[in-house]
């Protein structure tokens, strides 16, 4: 039996899946793994690649000015910075009681997925030091969807690093 995701690509669809059972009377537990194993697998990934893991409180956000590029392109990240009061550090070293998080506030479609963040968010910060392009951020930065975890989380996030440092 397979458990799928029906996707929809500009002018394509496709089905994904997501896992599989072996034949014989429906397990829930087992249905329930399969369909969860596909959004584990990206946010392990996002996890392991993030230099620092924190979860935290937004205090305030504010445009980020340091380092602003002469040309501006056309798909802009609009660069802003959040400051984060630090509850918990999941990965990195980190001693300071708050962090400044870049953030891209256009709503390019480049950018339009990227987490924009507010005062009073609370949640699991996975800070990247690359966009999802690849390329260089001027610091610490959430880039992904899946780099904003809500707070909730914290024991799948924890559960998640732990079995990826057991493999």
């Amino acid at each position: 039996m397979f458990y799928t995701r029906l996707l929809r690509i500009p002018l394509i669809w496709t089905i994904a899946v997501l896992g599989t059972m072996t034949p014989g009377p429906p397990d829930e537990d087992q249905a329930n793994n399969a369909v969860q194993a596909a959004p584990d697998a990206e946010l392990t990934q996002r996890l392991a690649q993030a230099e620092i893991v924190i979860s935290g409180v937004v205090s305030a956000t504010a445009r980020f000015e340091a380092q602003r590029p002469g040309f501006l392109s056309q798909h802009d990240p609009d660069w802003w910075q959040a400051a984060i009061g630090i509850e918990t550090v999941e990965k990195g070293n980190v001693t300071a009681k708050t962090m400044a998080v870049l953030f891209a506030n256009s709503s390019d479609i480049a950018w339009y997925r990227s987490p924009k963040i507010k005062k009073g968010d609370h949640g699991i910060w996975l800070l990247q030091s690359r966009d999802t392009f690849g390329k260089p951020v001027p610091g610490l930065a959430v880039v992904h969807p899946l780099d904003c975890q809500p707070i909730t989380e914290l024991v799948r996030v924890r559960t998640l690093r732990k079995n990826a440092t057991k493999k």
